[in-house]
């Protein structure tokens, strides 16, 4: 487990650390080389986010589409919104895997993947819309290929691409609930986890890689899962005194 916090180099700069502090009973001396510990400090707590990040994206969408099943319906929910946040998640996960990131700082979009291709497949069911489910699958399949085949030197693109359609997957559902004045079988507690996991790939891209477009793409997504987060707050049905 701590190999999976700590990275090789910094290991053994934690134990050294532990060693000053516990063992020489050098709290002093700690503090005086800080700047030597502080960046390792800094990337132990980045990855245990990181991984805390990915075990909470095993949950993500579950009250979604537990809403979904009990509902019997996708009502309040953009398909539109959703098919494209599958997009969102290929392109993304491909341009990660094309610059050999850590999976750690992209594991949680796997799993949030296969989530969102299963809230589709259950809203394309109780739609009945079978014909757009078989072109959304297609489409899909294209991406996938599409991604795979993007050469190195033009892995921008994929995550342009990730933050063009992630703010294309929430503003239709933005608008949706607007016009409706409510936010139907949308989960608060989806929509709060995701604002969390946001607000924490934040730091850990920050810490990690500097990546200025994922940093982009974090902090858009972040501040759209806001806004809904706020939509459910003040369309939620009012008690009756």
């Amino acid at each position: 487990m701590p190999l999976l916090v700590f990275s090789d180099e910094c290991w053994p700069i934690f134990l050294e650390g532990l060693k000053q502090l516990f063992v020489e009973l050098d709290p002093v001396g700690c503090v005086r080389k800080l700047d030597y510990y502080l960046p390792c400090a800094l990337d132990a707590v980045s990855r245990a986010a990181s991984l805390c990040i990915v075990a909470g994206a095993a949950l993500l969408k579950v009250p979604q589409i537990l809403n979904v099943l009990k509902a019997k319906s996708a009502d309040g929910l953009s398909l539109l919104s959703l098919e494209l946040d599958v997009l969102v998640f290929i392109a993304s996960i491909a341009y990660s895997v094309k610059l050999s990131y850590s999976l750690h700082s992209y594991g949680e979009q796997v799993l949030v993947l296969i989530q969102n291709v299963v809230l589709c497949l259950l809203a394309y069911g109780f739609e009945k819309n079978g014909t757009r489910g078989v072109m959304s699958a297609a489409l899909g399949a294209g991406a996938v290929a599409l991604c795979a085949a993007t050469p190195l030197a033009y892995a921008w693109v994929l995550s342009s691409v990730s933050l063009v359609a992630n703010i294309g997957s929430l503003v239709p559902q933005i608008l949706k609930n607007r016009r409706r004045q409510e936010t139907g079988a949308l989960s608060a507690a989806t929509v709060q986890m995701r604002l969390l996991g946001n607000a924490a790939r934040l730091f850990t891209t920050a810490v990690e890689s500097a990546d200025a477009v994922l940093l982009l793409g974090y902090g858009a997504s972040f501040t759209l899962n806001g806004m809904l987060a706020w939509q459910i707050r003040a369309y939620a049905p009012r008690k009756e005194d």
